[in-house]
């Protein structure tokens, strides 16, 4: 596969799972503390990332639950946010300014953080109370696992996710299953890439469970990463406004979930295939979990379309645009 390591894939999976326990811990530290409702915390592609795990927990739990951006809540606080709540934060490098700033103010306020962070020693950590080291060096699916360990436990813990153990324990096996779907969809993010790298226009489109996934991979990859024109839309709404822009020569890309609102996105999909000879559909059905009930492929399903366009089809456009998924013109270039 191109610009992959096995060896170092397979390297970061054990180095996430040896992060159980540890995190299994916070969260019996955090049941034994008492909290009245789950705040998300962060910006960009880490708050992203916590939008499906929000959307699951409306469906599991009666546990309040809340996502903010982390530049917006300090500004205007939030009524709900209080120091029962418990807010969960993440941040790759440790040092994003909003998450560090909100994490700072939430720690003045007496406000406890739980923060995944992927660097040691940096202001994220220091700024929360309980750190969770994101050890692995890439793999937006790592992050999952351990949002999953983290929430999942605490939700067993007040006796809403009675098959936690037997969830955690078939986690293990994850990583060798996406290990498989991005070797199968390798030759499909490549003809993806080649086809469409050149459209000077896309429409990405998930819902519920996804909808985090398209939002990162169209704005975290394509905009930030490629700079390339897209537009994210929910499978919900893009009946209210988006559908006024397919025509036969728009490219679309629809990633199916596999929960309660699939037949929201195959609503956009019947409608799409009559109006656009540019239909790309991409089903995480489509590829297997070995070890793991299916019962609990809807919760990993954002996983594993992760694991094919954050991670395989971002390759692909870098090769087929030529542009280095680490250039930037703005980001993190000057102070702004």
């Amino acid at each position: 596969m191109l610009k992959f390591d096995e060896n170092v894939y397979r390297e970061n999976a054990r180095l996430t799972f040896e992060t159980r326990e540890e995190i299994e811990n916070i969260a019996d530290d955090i049941t034994k503390e008492g909290f009245t409702n789950i705040f998300f915390i962060s910006v960009g592609g880490s708050i992203s990332i916590m939008w499906p795990i929000q959307e699951m927990l409306k469906q599991l739990s009666d546990i309040p639950v809340f996502s903010e951006q982390a530049g917006e809540v300090i500004l205007t606080g939030h009524r709900q946010l209080t120091k029962e709540s418990i807010v969960v934060m993440a941040s790759k490098s440790g040092d994003t300014k909003e998450t560090v700033a909100c994490a700072e103010w939430c720690k003045a306020q007496g406000f406890r953080t739980v923060s995944l962070v992927g660097t040691p020693g940096t202001p994220l950590g220091a700024a929360s109370r309980w750190v969770i080291p994101n050890r692995a060096k890439n793999g937006v699916e790592f992050e999952y696992m351990q949002l999953f360990l983290l929430v999942f436990k605490l939700l067993y813990n007040a006796n809403q996710f009675h098959h936690y153990k037997r969830f955690a324990d078939q986690l293990e096996s994850l990583p060798e299953s996406l290990l498989k779907a991005k070797e199968k969809f390798e030759p499909v993010a490549n003809d993806i890439a080649k086809n469409y790298h050149h459209e000077p226009y896309n429409i990405w489109i998930g819902g519920g469970e996804m909808w985090g996934e398209v939002y990162l991979f169209a704005m975290c990859i394509l905009e930030e990463m490629q700079w390339v024109r897209t537009k994210a839309v929910s499978s919900s709404e893009f009946f209210h406004g988006t559908l006024e822009l397919v025509e036969k020569d728009v490219p679309v890309f629809l990633v199916k979930g596999e929960g309660k609102r699939r037949v929201l996105d195959e609503r956009v999909e019947k409608f799409c295939k009559q109006r656009t000879k540019k239909l790309i559909v991409i089903d995480t059905r489509d590829y297997e979990l070995d070890g793991i009930d299916d019962e609990f492929r809807w919760i990993l399903a954002p996983a594993i379309s992760s694991a094919l366009l954050v991670d395989r089809l971002a390759r692909q456009y870098e090769k087929y645009t030529g542009h280095d998924l680490d250039t930037r013109r703005y980001y993190r270039q000057f102070a702004y």
